[in-house]
């Protein structure tokens, strides 16, 4: 009887782990995908703006529209159903690590690639 005691033990341990692991996974889940999102969001504009040359911020909403994310074998999804604030968030955060520049073309707001 005794010697059953380890292994339950141990069969105890694996499940707390196991099952604290998906509780901290189930909690920054939500960030995650807003994470995902945000990259992919990026990676888009950079790739457009690489594509087409300087664009405006309504030429840049139409790359961002109908941008999804979703974790590998994971049920949830993260969409942008509003790209004009999508992109309010994104340009500023884009500018500031210095991925892009901001300037002004014939009273426009335009963005291009830093070289």
């Amino acid at each position: 009887m005794l010697r059953y005691i380890p292994y339950v033990l141990l069969f105890a341990l694996v499940t707390m782990i196991i099952y604290g692991w998906g509780l901290w996974r189930s909690m920054r889940q939500q960030q995650d995908l807003s994470n995902m999102l945000s990259a992919k969001g990026i990676s888009r504009i950079k790739k457009a703006l690489k594509r087409n040359g300087p664009m405006t911020s309504p030429e840049l909403k139409e790359t961002v529209k109908g941008l999804t994310a979703k974790q590998p074998f994971g049920r949830e999804q993260i969409a942008v159903t509003d790209p004009e604030k999508f992109l309010g968030s994104l340009l500023p955060y884009m500018i500031k690590q210095k991925m892009i520049s901001e300037t002004q073309e014939n009273g426009k707001t335009v963005y291009q690639l830093r070289k």
